[in-house]
């Protein structure tokens, strides 16, 4: 059986605490001078740190999950530092107070600094540390997580682009256009043959990177523009202005070729002219825009809200973290989409 994601954590997390607190019980017992009220004071600075990782793990999720990583690191290295704290201020609250009772002894005046120096000095940075730990194994299974949660989204990315592209009507279309191909231009029907298998590898290459160079990108949607041509004859045209400076920058694997894909399924073929697809890119503010427009009218109540865009905005939310967007803006008579990333180098996103 497998365990939800919250019964999960919530095993995890009784589970690590609990682990420490033996331990600390156990150091405690093994003490020449073993005192009954140390467990208790154990129990109360381990309970009271839980608590605080659960705090912050509720503001992470809740404040943080956008954020960039450094300040993600950032929060939960200082959070972790608060929460010592705390957890050692209640301590030494709760040590005074019983102190006062007869279940301890009464503490001079005299040694009272020396009693909170000692506690802050031993316990507080035993719970650092433990905070640290904590901090990183929670930072590390989250990226892993939302790196998993990226792969799969990247394999239903493939497996919707093969869906369009697999159509029955549009393979049919294809194959017998190249089949007609093979008679009046055996060159060309040799060359939409191997564009087809190359998109095809190019969508079940499960050893491809998340993002790939512009430049790749386009290529594939050539690619498919070209099949689709056969099928559209003149009433698909093409058209892009990609600056040089763009080319090697990374984006995630796809992308466009949804969009294009997209355009065609919802713009040019509803229009008995058919229409022309343009892409353009540019650099603004450090930031990588792309622009994929065709001849249309959006769709009462369309918001971009359909399975391949969806799947767009699910993945740019988990690769970047909030700093990319995508919209669709109707201008005229055209239908815009336009995708702004962070510009990055292939190298560059590898790396993060």
């Amino acid at each position: 059986m497998t365990l939800s994601r919250q019964a999960s954590y919530a095993l995890l997390q009784c589970s690590g605490w609990g682990l420490l607190y033996v331990l600390l019980s156990l150091v405690i017992y093994t003490n020449p001078i073993f005192v009954t009220i140390n467990l208790l004071y154990a129990a109360i600075l381990v309970g009271s740190t839980a608590l605080g990782s659960h705090l912050l793990r509720s503001i992470y999720r809740h404040k943080l999950q956008q954020a960039g990583v450094l300040r993600q690191a950032a929060c939960l290295l200082f959070g972790s530092i608060l929460i010592a704290v705390i957890a050692t201020s209640l301590l030494v609250i709760v040590f005074f107070l019983i102190s006062n009772t007869q279940y301890s002894f009464p503490i001079p005046e005299s040694q009272r600094w020396f009693v909170i120096k000692r506690i802050f000095s031993s316990d507080f940075v035993s719970m650092l540390i433990a905070m640290w730990l904590w901090s990183a194994l929670y930072f590390a299974v989250t990226k892993v997580r939302q790196l998993q949660q990226t792969t799969d989204l990247l394999q239903a990315t493939q497996l919707d682009a093969l869906l369009n592209q697999l159509q029955p009507h549009f393979l049919f279309n294809a194959l017998n256009n190249i089949r007609a191909l093979i008679l009046e231009d055996p060159d060309k029907a040799r060359d939409m043959l191997s564009i087809l298998a190359d998109m095809l590898r190019y969508n079940l290459d499960l050893r491809a990177g998340v993002k790939v160079p512009l430049a790749q990108e386009l290529e594939v949607v050539q690619h498919y523009l070209a099949l689709c041509s056969i099928q559209f004859e003149q009433r698909l045209r093409y058209q892009q202005q990609i600056p040089e400076a763009c080319l090697a920058l990374a984006v995630p694997r796809l992308l466009l070729q949804l969009c294009v894909e997209n355009a065609i399924k919802h713009g040019i073929s509803q229009l008995p002219a058919g229409g022309c697809i343009a892409i353009s890119a540019r650099i603004t503010d450090n930031q990588l825009c792309l622009t994929v427009s065709n001849d249309g009218q959006l769709q009462p109540g369309t918001t971009g809200t359909g399975v391949g865009l969806a799947n767009i905005r699910q993945r740019l939310d988990l690769l970047y973290q909030g700093r990319a967007s995508l919209q669709l803006i109707q201008q005229q008579h055209q239908v815009l989409t336009e995708i702004c990333l962070p510009m990055e180098s292939l190298d560059e996103s590898i790396a993060g």
